[in-house]
């Protein structure tokens, strides 16, 4: 995996079924998952009738393992909580384990200890795992599809027959609960080192929070203010996945997005050529059966198309299009960056890691070629004692003289603009090699990252902790995402021209 930091396949997959569900475009790094409207107890959520236990006993040796794992191999588990508060949670999560446990209520259990360090790559994918196998074997969720602005959360499709809460409803309960009070409740399990992220995550997955809040429902109830100014309360049914996909295809909402999977090149005319370089990993069409995620050269071949077909065009200016981008591995964004580049260039000022145990270990089975970060970090690994933290000389990459370009560049961003994307766009922005708009992202410019893996004993649970600390090369420590230069606001509800982009040119050919 990038130690950059690349989107984890499984909330990559997880993302797709819900929003492909959902008509939805954009797609996302970190999901989590919330928690229930009371909190879980053994007794509460014992005796689900569709899955197995865990005795108390194996359930509070998996939290104590959980606990002492991550301070173990987190780069800095108490970055955003002392030692103090983790231990008071812990202790509160493992004295509510007062008997035979379900394993989708402890599943909760463990994101909310790991969501209670703020860091959005800190986290367990398990309960999203739960809630898919509940929709897959035929089970029901509430199919309500939204996007933020600002504060406000936006329906963007409609969720049931008839006129009720049409796409631009803007919501103000849900399930009785105040969006406030929904959205604290969801801090308590999501993994987000930012409100601007947790609510990106929700946007993301609302249908699988609203399950896990609220459980199986028949119907939700949701109090909104329409399009048109009136003020509305309705109860939203529960749909399966094929009930979902007849809705959405009966009753089409436009949407302006492209698929955040898709590469794509052109020559949009008024002297600006543009580029969408779809996610810094092979696509599953590109790697086939069994390929490997980062099989580079399918991607490095569209990239010299693209920069071919800009060097043979009469364009001046360069839009790089990182909207929706889910990150990936720098091995696929230098190959982009290095063409417009004019020296070396490094994606952090600072990089730091934890030396855990079980890092080792992965590290020790892993041979990185050449000299770069992947090798830097295999030999400061094999050096370190356990548990030491070591900081790392990040690599310089080299600009690329195939058809280079030494126009203006921009680079266009959103709010799930993330891992690598993000962390491209900051670099750019920081070097003065690109102009950033769009709006900011969601992802932070200075992050927590370069994920690794290990499981629980007893219940078989998969964590995934960061090992790395990265610094943006500014050297800001600042907790936000990517601020664009020139901040443009998304696509409105049900739009479908891409008006972001739209403007974004628009400003390119005023400011020659």
């Amino acid at each position: 995996m990038s130690q950059v930091d690349a989107a984890d396949t499984a909330p990559r997959m997880i993302r797709s079924l819900f929003r492909s569900a959902l008509a939805a475009s954009s797609t996302a790094i970190a999901l989590a998952v919330v928690l229930p409207t009371a909190p879980v107890t053994a007794q509460s959520a014992a005796h689900a009738p569709y899955e197995d236990s865990l005795s108390a006993a194996e359930a509070r040796a998996d939290i104590a393992a959980l606990y002492d794992t991550m301070q173990a191999e987190h780069v800095d588990l108490f970055a955003r909580r002392t030692r103090a508060e983790y231990d008071a949670k812990i202790g509160e999560i493992a004295a509510r384990i007062d008997g035979p446990i379900a394993r989708s209520a402890f599943h909760r259990m463990v994101q909310e200890a790991l969501a209670f360090g703020r860091v959005g790559h800190a986290k367990s994918d398990a309960p999203f795992l739960d809630v898919m196998t509940h929709v897959q074997e035929g089970g029901t969720i509430i199919p309500l599809s939204v996007t933020y602005r600002g504060e406000a959360m936006l329906t963007d499709q409609w969720a049931s027959e008839g006129d009720a809460m049409p796409p631009g409803s803007r919501v103000m309960r849900l399930g009785g609960l105040t969006l406030a009070e929904f959205e604290r409740r969801a801090r308590k399990l999501v993994s987000a080192d930012t409100d601007r992220l947790l609510r990106a995550q929700i946007e993301l997955g609302l249908p699988a929070y609203l399950f896990l809040v609220f459980g199986p429902r028949d119907t939700l109830e949701i109090e909104f203010i329409a399009p048109d100014g009136r003020q509305e309360s309705r109860a939203i049914p529960a749909r399966g996945f094929g009930e979902m996909y007849a809705l959405q295809a009966a009753r089409p909402v436009p949407n302006a997005s492209r698929p955040a999977s898709m590469r794509a090149f052109e020559d949009v005319g008024g002297g600006v050529f543009y580029i969408k370089p779809g996610p810094f990993f092979a696509t599953e069409e590109e790697r086939g059966e069994g390929g490997e995620t980062y099989a580079i050269e399918p991607y490095r071949a569209f990239v010299r198309e693209a920069f071919a077909a800009l060097a043979d065009s009469a364009a001046k200016d360069l839009v790089i299009d990182l909207r929706g981008n889910p990150g990936g591995d720098a091995s696929f964004s230098d190959l982009v960056v290095g063409r417009v580049a004019d020296r070396p260039f490094a994606q952090s000022s600072r990089y730091e890691l934890r030396a855990g145990p079980n890092t080792k270990a992965a590290w020790a089975q892993r041979e990185p070629e050449g000299d770069g970060l992947g090798a830097r970090i295999a030999d400061a690994l094999a050096r370190a004692e356990p548990g030491e933290r070591i900081a790392i000389e990040v690599p310089e990459a080299p600009p690329i003289a195939d058809n280079a370009f030494s126009g203006r560049v921009f680079v266009l961003v959103d709010r799930h603009s993330y891992s690598n994307a993000a962390v491209v766009a900051a670099m750019m922005q920081d070097l003065g090699l690109a102009t950033i708009m769009g709006e900011e992202t969601a992802d932070l410019a200075t992050t927590y990252g370069a994920t690794e893996t290990f499981t629980l004993p007893a219940s078989g649970v998969k964590v995934i902790y960061p090992k790395a600390f990265m610094v943006r090369p500014s050297g800001s420590l600042a907790v936000r995402g990517v601020v664009p230069d020139f901040a443009i606001q998304p696509n409105p509800v049900g739009a479908a021209e891409d008006r972001m982009l739209d403007t974004a040119l628009t400003q390119i050919r005023l400011t020659r």
